[in-house]
């Protein structure tokens, strides 16, 4: 029996997804149980319009194709989509207005190419830096890490990883990747 942060690590691997090939590869993470998935714009190659496609491969190793759904350069976030994966559950996912700094987090991504890898530190703080909120946490990033996921040690994901500054990763908050992935579903009754 695997002790608990081993076992919400490898119930988190499951959401995660290995974007192809972009700009080295990157990661997705599962947002729904639709097939929805969310990841950095800057993962994706060239300029993806709405409906072209990418490469996944899922966590059981099985490669795929998913659709660009909506891409905001801006705030670095892209929704793909892709036939429901019946044998995965998505992720929890968090409240990161309740942040803390000293709270566990794990970072979960395909860091120079080692699929699946997972590393933890705590949140440094939470709030702006040029204009932007972000989470920040002292969990190691490396290219291949965008796109991934940022959470807390409960398992629930607190917000997507993007890059490193100044030594410390950012992630964008899961408040605002929500709101990003409402615009889609806002976009579908109306």
């Amino acid at each position: 029996m695997m002790p608990g942060f081993e076992r919400v690590a490898e119930r988190l691997r499951q959401s995660l997804v290995q974007v192809l090939p972009g700009r080295g590869g990157g990661a997705g993470v599962i947002w729904d149980a639709s097939g929805y998935i969310v990841t950095n714009a800057h993962v994706l190659p060239g300029e993806n319009a709405a409906s072209e496609k990418v490469g996944i491969i899922d966590a059981s190793g099985r490669r795929s194709f998913a659709r660009v759904i909506l891409r905001d350069r801006e705030r670095d976030l892209a929704l793909l989509h892709t036939a429901p994966i019946a044998s995965i559950s998505p992720p929890e996912i968090g409240d990161s207005d309740s942040l803390r700094p000293g709270q566990l987090v794990f970072a979960l991504g395909n860091p120079l190419g080692l699929t699946g890898a997972v590393s933890a530190g705590v949140i440094h703080a939470v709030g702006p830096i040029s204009g932007r909120n972000w989470i920040q946490a002292d969990v190691r990033l490396a290219p291949g890490n965008s796109g991934g996921m940022l959470a807390d040690a409960s398992g629930r994901v607190i917000g997507i990883t993007t890059m490193i500054w100044n030594g410390i990763a950012l992630a964008i908050p899961s408040s605002e990747v929500n709101a990003f992935v409402q615009r889609v579903y806002l976009k579908k009754t109306a």
